[in-house]
């Protein structure tokens, strides 16, 4: 099966024709020297395709420099300066908007500030441009990643760096551990500790000021306290704790012994403790919301928590068939263990007053009930699942399921996948799970009733009309190519992609009241005929008239009756079927009977190969014989 056409060139087009064309921009561009810099603009043209202009910077030279045209009413500029240059100034002068410098920048050109706009860009040799420098002391080079503002590397060694900058535009530098995640020891500049901002230091230096960077831990034992407040005894089982990835296990709650270096992750138990989101680590308060990670960098820490115990109670549930469901409390990953018709314990504390259940493959939920109430509606979870909440002390659950037979069965054809250029969908509601389909094949689709409707779309054809049991099928809306359908036990769904089928237009027309006790489509009864319908050419109607003064007619003519007695109409044609009062019904007496098996009206067979003698000996009555109704006086 094809992917589904992605949505993602239409977000585009719905986006980008959203903007309405305005006046052009006429944009003045300035550079001091073409040599140092590259650059190129940008804009939508009229049918939303990205267009870019590169520029020959020698033209736009100077203090006067030269002008271009934006088509519509934004657009960008992107200026990059080449290998070994530096941009050291950029400007839009019509708004005192100024862009960032180094390696590149670029600038949003809008409409809104004004039809002409003036853009200038200096720029200088990279080399000469460091005019200042700054000693940098480094102890482990290979676990240090230092750049400039603009992103680019500063190459260091193990010991003393002289490193030059642009006073103007590198004074700051970035400084990290090269392994994400990972911190360095410290960072002084000019003997004084700086702070780091998740692990990142961002430093601004002057000329000769003075770094020293150390990567390396030094291998010194160290302690973290815990502290809990008045309440402590209430909360200190609250934290569980890692260090290095490992789980501590002996962790009583109120320190850990750990090494300089140490990664050290506490986990809080939120379904039965509150943290307010937030705890304080060596002084400073963190962001809480259930873990939190660090690395020690001191030889004594302290972590302050501020916890409270949730309130706890149980809630009661039961199910029927436990290898039917999946029970989970709140946020636990961990299953109930269910007996079937026992009721179960569940331990719920004010926040976590809420189970979810999931039925498990090819089942599905029957009923949930809630202290006798019906929770929500079977259609709200089915096959799905659904969540419980707001349980209450005491509740007492009640889930019933079943095992999805799927023990009926209909077939989906299509006539070509090709005609559907982009693929196509073909999912049950229960579950979604899909159906794959193959070119002049019938699928045959398993099912029970808790999968309908079946969701059909097929993405990009010429074509799309949908005929189930011969009767043409409406989409979800006008021009559209997706489709609910309902199946039934035999139902034969027909899609036709490649060319449009003959189709034709079925109506009825009655006099005689009640004389129809079904009508049928290819094999399968169909509720509202009344109504008529729009059937696939070749459709065969039957109709089961229970009336013995009562008979079928199209165009003036008696339709065929098949030997059940029932009336069949195969559609080649605009057709309307009438049913009216029985006309040309035969009298049968020893003279004009003939041989042949003879039904009664309800399609039964009451004598076969009958010949004229055991005919007549027939109580009075309306019979089938040889596909012809008589009546027996």
């Amino acid at each position: 099966m094809k992917k589904l056409y992605s949505v993602f060139m239409m977000v585009l087009m719905t986006i980008a024709m959203s903007f309405t064309a305005k006046a052009d921009i006429t944009v003045t561009l300035k550079v001091d020297d073409a040599s140092r810099l590259t650059a190129y603009y940008q804009f939508y043209d009229a049918n939303y395709n990205t267009q870019q202009v590169d520029l020959d910077l020698t033209q736009y030279t100077g203090e006067q420099g030269s002008t271009f045209t934006i088509s519509g009413d934004y657009g960008y500029l992107y200026v990059n300066a080449t290998s070994g240059n530096v941009i050291t100034y950029a400007m839009n002068e019509t708004t005192g908007s100024s862009a960032s410098t180094g390696s590149s920048t670029y600038f949003y050109i809008g409409s809104y500030a004004g039809a002409a706009q003036t853009i200038s860009i200096k720029s200088a040799d990279l080399a000469a441009s460091r005019t200042a420098s700054c000693t940098v002391n480094i102890d482990d080079a290979s676990k240090v990643n230092m750049s400039y503002y603009d992103g680019s590397k500063v190459e260091l060694v193990n010991g003393e760096n002289i490193v030059k900058f642009n006073p103007e535009t590198e004074s700051q530098f970035q400084i990290s551990h090269v392994n994400y995640g990972e911190t360095l020891f410290s960072v002084k500049l000019n003997d004084v500790a700086q702070a780091d901002s998740y692990g990142r230091y961002y430093v601004t230096v002057a000329d000769g000021d003075k770094l020293d960077i150390a990567a390396n831990f030094p291998v010194i034992p160290a302690t973290i306290s815990f502290s809990y407040g008045a309440n402590e005894s209430e909360v200190i089982g609250c934290l569980s704790a890692k260090v290095n990835g490992v789980d501590v296990t002996d962790f009583d709650g109120k320190q850990l012994s750990v090494m300089m270096g140490d990664k050290v992750t506490l986990v809080g138990n939120t379904d039965l403790y509150n943290f307010n989101y937030a705890i304080t680590v060596n002084g400073a308060s963190q962001y809480f919301y259930g873990s939190y990670e660090f690395t020690v960098t001191s030889e004594t820490n302290t972590v302050e928590v501020n916890a409270t115990k949730y309130t706890s109670y149980n809630a009661y549930i039961t199910v029927d068939a436990p290898e039917n469901i999946e029970v989970y409390p709140g946020t636990s990953n961990t299953p109930l263990q269910l007996t079937a018709g026992v009721a179960t314990t569940i331990e719920m504390t004010s926040n976590n007053n809420y189970i979810n259940v999931r039925p498990t493959t090819d089942c599905s939920i029957v009923s949930i009930q809630v202290n006798g109430v019906e929770y929500g509606t079977v259609n709200g979870y089915g096959t799905s699942g659904t969540t419980i909440r707001n349980i209450n002390e005491n509740d007492q659950i009640v889930i019933t399921t079943k095992k999805i037979a799927r023990d009926k069965v209909a077939t989906i054809w299509v006539d070509d996948l090709s005609a559907a250029p982009y693929g196509y969908g073909v999912q049950r509601y229960s579950d979604r799970a899909s159906v794959t389909l193959v070119s002049g094949e019938a699928a045959t689709v398993n099912f029970d009733d808790s999968d309908n409707p079946y969701y059909l779309s097929f993405y990009g054809p010429t074509y799309c009309t949908i005929f189930q049991n011969g009767i043409y099928t409406a989409p979800q809306y006008e021009g559209s190519t997706s489709y609910y359908v309902t199946l039934a036990d035999g139902d034969a769904v027909k899609v036709y992609l490649a060319s449009e089928p003959n189709k034709y237009a079925v109506t009825f027309s009655q006099n005689v009241e009640n004389a129809v006790t079904s009508v049928s489509t290819d094999g399968q009864v169909y509720a509202n005929w009344a109504n008529g319908f729009t059937a696939l050419e070749g459709t065969k109607v039957t109709l089961a008239v229970d009336a013995e003064n009562a008979e079928v007619t199209v165009g003036g003519e008696k339709a065929n009756v098949d030997e059940n007695g029932n009336y069949v109409v195969e559609i080649t044609k605009d057709t309307e079927i009438v049913i009216s009062e029985a006309s040309g019904i035969e009298n049968i007496n020893i003279e004009n009977a003939y041989n042949g098996n003879v039904y009664n009206m309800q399609g039964i067979l009451v004598i076969k190969n009958a010949n004229a003698e055991q005919i007549n000996t027939l109580p009075a009555g309306l019979y089938i014989v040889n596909g012809k109704k008589v009546i027996r006086k």
